[in-house]
């Protein structure tokens, strides 16, 4: 396994001073994420030619090496210190990322990207509106993760259990795996499928 030193080192040097970056590396979300990467790689859909894009990308820390062997990876997110962070001191030697600053909804909903890309990832699905109310015309893959973790203030929309979440799923979707895993706070689900576009 490769080791990507310059992003060991800019890690360290943004840390420092900077505790949420931290958060996004701690056990309980490389545990969550870790279930969704293997998951992901079980299903060989990905290759150097794939595009990914990632919702509520936060600063992309375990996803973006995970799956950086492919053509391109956007991340997109509300917070422009964050993206900003991610692009200028994190993986600044990375030249496959795009980054976009804005809402997910707004965006996804009339970009072109959508169309063409070959997984759509959301392990933030407890931070904003029902999936099922993103209304994508595409033919992608997607991974999406939520929990049930209420008392957690900037959750607005976590779920009971993982049919709670699957009911949240777009209608043009079929589910091809379902899994859960607790941490120290709550249950993670985790729900991979793919959009059917000739039913929208």
């Amino acid at each position: 396994m490769d080791v990507d030193l310059q992003l060991f080192k800019n890690i360290l040097r943004e840390a420092r001073h900077n505790t949420d970056l931290l958060d996004s590396y701690s056990p309980n979300q490389f545990k969550s994420k870790e279930l969704l990467i293997n998951h992901i790689n079980k299903l060989d859909i990905l290759n150097k030619n794939s595009e990914v894009i990632i919702f509520g990308s936060w600063y992309g820390s375990i996803l973006v090496p995970a799956f950086e062997y492919v053509k391109r990876i956007t991340l997109v997110d509300c917070d422009e210190n964050i993206l900003n962070i991610s692009k200028n001191r994190l993986f600044n030697h990375k030249k496959n990322i795009d980054y976009v600053v804005d809402d997910v909804f707004a965006w996804a909903s009339d970009s072109s990207r959508i169309k063409k890309t070959d997984l759509i990832i959301n392990t933030s699905c407890e931070h904003m509106t029902s999936m099922k109310e993103l209304k994508l015309n595409t033919n992608s893959y997607f991974a999406f993760q939520s929990n049930d973790m209420f008392d957690i203030p900037t959750h607005i929309n976590c779920v009971k259990d993982i049919e709670e979440f699957e009911n949240q799923m777009p209608i043009n979707s079929k589910i091809i795996k379902r899994d859960s895993i607790s941490d120290n706070r709550g249950t993670r689900f985790t729900l991979i499928g793919k959009y059917e576009k000739s039913n929208l």
